[in-house]
């Protein structure tokens, strides 16, 4: 499902998807799944995280497609809650930048990989647990849309 009024959260997917597909040409085994939020990789703004899950044939030789879902999280980190302030200097300000995150690998999601990411830089996420929650959430949806 797509909200008819914002339309730049399917129109930019394309470019998040060809991200993930160049950045790891040869290396993308079934059952792993990317994430980001990086405006210089069809990211819209930090708070919108895109997961992509690849899917592969039967013998999880070849990549049929990919599925991918972007959500709106409440909050990113950054120096202001809800990660949208007006007066950012730098992108880090705005929030935690996710670019071409293994988020889960070969089937196993890397939560203390996640955590420190979102946990670890100079302006972290207020609520980790809500920010789990929300990517398992994408995560199932982006398995529905692959069967």
């Amino acid at each position: 499902a797509n909200a008819p009024h914002i339309p730049v959260h399917l129109g930019s997917m394309g470019e998040s998807i060809r991200a993930v597909m160049r950045d790891n040409a040869g290396k993308i085994k079934p059952g792993n799944v990317y994430a980001l939020n990086a405006p210089y990789n069809g990211g819209t703004h930090l708070p919108d995280v895109t997961v992509i899950t690849p899917v592969f044939d039967d013998k999880g030789r070849d990549i049929l497609f990919y599925v991918g879902s972007r959500g709106h999280h409440a909050d990113i980190g950054g120096i202001t809650p809800g990660s949208m302030p007006p007066d950012s200097k730098t992108v880090e300000e705005e929030g935690v930048l996710i670019d071409n995150f293994l988020l889960v690998d070969q089937g196993n999601l890397r939560e203390d990989a996640l955590r420190d990411l979102l946990c670890g830089g100079t302006y972290p996420v207020r609520n980790f647990d809500q920010n789990l929650a929300d990517l398992a959430a994408q995560i199932a949806a982006n398995e529905k849309g692959a069967q």
